[in-house]
Formats: structure tokens, sequence, C-alpha cells
């Protein structure tokens, strides 16, 4: 099955001749499934650098892994295009989405061959071209907490789980204490922290998500007020262990010590003791 052949009949008047196709990539600062998951999709598509949306359609793919798996993110109407004047102007795009397709959206994995590095491609360029790979039963989501061992979150993932207060996670984190690794991917920085709290990983946690820094010393410098808000999509949040909730905190003190040796976090992370 074809995705344009399925938006014909969701969408009568749709045709290929009518429709650019956003495919969503990675642009150096955001990560767009990321922002899908985040709820912030729309937005983040609506402002443009250029005119890209010309024509009365646009449908929007984000890529899925590799360069050929694309999620359908939905089928918009273009309704309006503002320019607003800066040191780089840009587009502000009014984009009605078209409820027929809503269903669909975030459901729908699609295979490509087109390679190319256009984001922007015409509606005929990709007609014959997107063939429906996979339907999953629900619309894309951070989705449960996949086990102790497998924690591996971006900042803006931490974000979604926090406030999204996605259960299976607030569950699980909270139900422990334990020793987190957080990862600096632009320096290659690590540090390594500890949850003791009455409200375990969970509560120390969702401090980092307000904060960036959850008032370290060492990060504040990295990622406090005064650091470019694109610095915090460059940590990387996971668990090196866990401890039952009422562990003593000598017991949490010193398997913090530990590791922070074996990883050398106090001479060559963000570890100030």
């Amino acid at each position: 099955m074809n995705l344009f052949d399925l938006l014909k009949l969701w969408e009568p008047t749709f045709s290929p001749e009518q429709t650019k196709v956003h495919l969503a990539r990675y642009n150096g600062e955001d990560h767009p499934l990321d922002v899908f998951i985040q709820g912030g999709f729309d937005v983040w598509q609506s402002r443009q650098s250029n005119r890209n949306f010309k024509l009365p359609y646009v449908v929007s793919l984000i890529q899925a892994g590799s360069p050929t798996r694309w999620l359908f993110a939905g089928l918009f109407r273009t309704m309006d295009c503002v320019e607003r004047d800066g040191p780089k102007p840009d587009y502000i795009y009014t984009l009605e989405r078209v409820p027929a397709a809503e269903e669909w959206v975030g459901r729908l994995y699609l295979s490509s061959r087109y390679t190319k590095r256009n984001s922007y491609p015409y509606g005929q360029t990709l007609a014959g071209d997107l063939a429906v790979t996979e339907l999953l039963a629900e619309r894309l989501s951070i989705g449960h907490f996949p086990g102790f061992k497998k924690v591996n979150l971006t900042k803006s993932q931490l974000d979604v789980v926090v406030q999204q207060n996605v259960d299976s996670w607030r569950s699980a984190l909270s139900s422990v204490k334990g020793i987190y690794l957080i990862t600096d991917t632009h320096t290659g920085k690590l540090y390594v922290g500890k949850a003791d709290g009455e409200t375990g990983i969970w509560g120390r946690w969702c401090t980092y998500s307000t904060t960036s820094h959850g008032h370290n010393v060492a990060l504040k410098r990295e990622f406090g007020i005064d650091a470019p808000p694109e610095r915090e999509k460059d940590l990387r949040f996971s668990l090196l262990e866990i401890a039952d909730l009422h562990a003593m905190p000598g017991e949490i003190d010193a398997r913090e010590s530990h590791w922070k040796e074996i990883l050398q976090t106090r001479s060559h992370g963000y570890n100030l003791n």
C-alpha cells in the first residue's frame, strides 16, 4: 500500500501535484522525532527559513532510524505565510491538519528509496515511493519503562517522561534509590550522581528536567542560566546501579564514590568532590 493512495482516500481533493513533502530530519539542533513525541511538532514545523510550503498541501514525514524509514506525522493544508524580519529572516506558516488523516499520525511507518538531501521535495517526486511497512496499534509515544538496565534518555525524552508523568517510568524510578550517569555528548565528559531521597531516582531526575543542571556546581556552569539553550540537548541520562529505598545513606555514598573512581569523573568529568 502506498501512502499517497491512502491520502487520496482520506482527502479526495489531495493530489501530488499540489503537495510539498516535508522530510523532517535532524537539523543540527533538534531531533524531530523527539519534538513530535513532546507534542511540539506543529509549532516546530511552522517556522521555516525559506518559503518551503508554497503549495496547498504538506505531507510531513519524520526520519525514524534509517535514512529510508519514515514516520507519518500528518497531512496539512497551507493556510497562510508571514515573513518575519530579523538578522536571518524566516517565515511563519499557518498549517491546518486534515482531520481525516489524523487517525494515522504517529502510527504509519513508510519506506522510501529517496535519499537526496533535499528535505522539501515536490509530491510528484515521492508519489510512487512511499510504501507502508508498519502500522502501530497506538500513536508513537515515549513508550513504557524498558527496565533499569536499558534506561538511556536524552534531555528532551526525560522532559516528556516528567511532564507527561508517564506512569510506568514514575512507578519504576520512584521505587529505587541509586547511582546515575549524566553524559555530555558534546564534550564527552561524565557526571556521576546519587539519588538517595524519599522519591528515589524519579525525584532527582525531575529536578534535572526542570533545571538541566540539578544544582550541581560544575553542571551549573555548563548548563545554567548563562549557557546557550541548545546545550541541554547534549545531555543523556542513564543508570549505573540501583538500590532499595531503605538503603542507608552511607551505602549510597560509598557506591557513588566507587563509580566516580572507576569512571575518573573527578579528574576528567564534572564531579568536583
